[in-house]
């Protein structure tokens, strides 16, 4: 079976200023400011809060150590990298389950950006997931 079968889908992925889980309903996220474009001042530009929210699904119960990437379009150079924690875990087959993780990173330039999501895989290469674009531009006066 290809291991793009074997690894959990992204049901949804979003690039936002902020995560918060509902206190009045489980499931519930409020996300704000999702974003596909940021306008810096200066560059290297350091968000002070960028965030991305998951959701992703799989057939099959287990455990899938997953991480993010945020790539520069322009070198292909990895401008961020950190593993999910916790692991994605899933309990039963078909479940789905959010997740989120900071993004944390300098963008060095205006121009565009890939937010990528990928699954490790004991045998071959991981898997590429999930991405979503996000535009860094300046600030016009």
């Amino acid at each position: 079976m290809a291991a793009a079968k074997l690894t959990p889908r992204v049901r949804l992925m979003a690039v936002c200023d902020g995560v918060r889980e509902s206190r009045r309903e489980a499931g519930v996220f409020h996300l704000k400011g999702v974003r596909h474009a940021i306008t810096a001042n200066w560059f290297p530009f350091v968000p002070t809060r960028l965030w991305l929210f998951l959701i992703f699904s799989s057939p099959r119960p287990g455990k899938y150590p997953a991480y993010v990437r945020v790539v520069n379009d322009r070198t292909d150079k990895i401008i961020f990298y950190a593993q999910l924690q916790p692991k994605p875990t899933f309990e039963a087959d078909e479940e789905l389950l959010p997740a989120v993780s900071r993004i944390r990173c300098s963008f060095p330039g205006e121009g565009q950006y890939t937010v990528q999501v990928w699954f490790f895989q004991e045998h071959g290469s991981d898997v590429l997931k999930g991405e979503v674009p996000l535009t860094i531009v300046t600030k016009s006066d």
